[in-house]
């Protein structure tokens, strides 16, 4: 047997002051959910030919009914679909913020009560993910480099830690950063100065410039600092 009930069933607690936090404190107020409402749907199993059938059906509300912009915001209605969790991956590796992303997506389904879910849903999906990965970020992007070379196996990679097994550098180079150096590599410009991320690691691109006046990039590297030590592992493994 299912039963299904309107989010304004049942009752609200008395006894207890909602008001007040224990410490006597005034406390946010909260709408009030609970209004004794009594349509509810029943489904059960016959016995008989193993069907479901309707048992009960108790239809009127005694409460307005969200209108239908609004159906999408209810929590029952609410969900982060598959295809959203990837797009916010997407929008994540393109440094757009929550309220950005909320902004394309409801461009994307015209209008809020039509995403699917709030800016609070992909916040809190995107605070589970975060979780998910905590501590596993290095062991990510090392799966990630053996399936490039898996792919392609002029992808090089090399990676090293520190004693205390703590990811110290990294450094890659695809084909096309090998043959744009090949071809422009005369002259390469070094920088150092996007340490912007949340691991306090210096993100090193090594760069040139094509006969058209772009910029091409010849490899990338994280490293831990700004040492002589560092900058020598770099160009040693770029030279190699």
């Amino acid at each position: 047997m299912k039963e299904f009930v309107c989010y304004k069933e049942g009752e609200r607690q008395l006894g207890k002051n909602r008001d007040t936090n224990e410490d006597g404190g005034a406390k946010r107020r909260c709408g009030i959910t609970r209004e004794s409402c009594k349509p509810r749907l029943r489904v059960t199993k016959s016995k008989l030919d193993n069907h479901y059938v309707v048992s009960n059906f108790e239809e009127e509300h005694n409460h307005p009914l969200a209108t239908p912009r609004k159906v999408g915001l209810l929590r029952s209605h609410r969900q982060v679909s598959e295809v959203k969790k990837c797009l916010m991956q997407q929008f994540s590796l393109a440094n757009i913020s929550t309220h950005q992303q909320m902004s394309v997506l409801e461009l994307q389904a015209g209008g809020l009560g039509s995403i699917g879910c709030t800016e609070r849903d992909i916040r809190n999906e995107q605070s589970r993910v975060r979780r998910k990965l905590d501590g596993h970020d290095a062991e990510l992007l090392y799966e990630h480099f053996l399936a490039e070379k898996e792919s392609n196996s002029s992808f090089e990679y090399v990676f090293e830690a520190d004693s205390d097994g703590k990811l110290k550098h990294v450094f890659w180079a695809d084909a096309s950063m090998r043959m744009a150096y090949s071809y422009y590599g005369d002259v390469i410009v070094f920088d150092t100065t996007y340490n912007t991320n949340r691991y306090g690691m210096i993100f090193a691109p090594i760069l040139g410039v094509n006969n058209h006046g772009k910029t091409v990039t010849f490899s990338c590297a994280f490293l831990s600092d700004e040492t002589t030590d560092s900058f020598e592992w770099l160009f040693s493994h770029f030279c190699n």
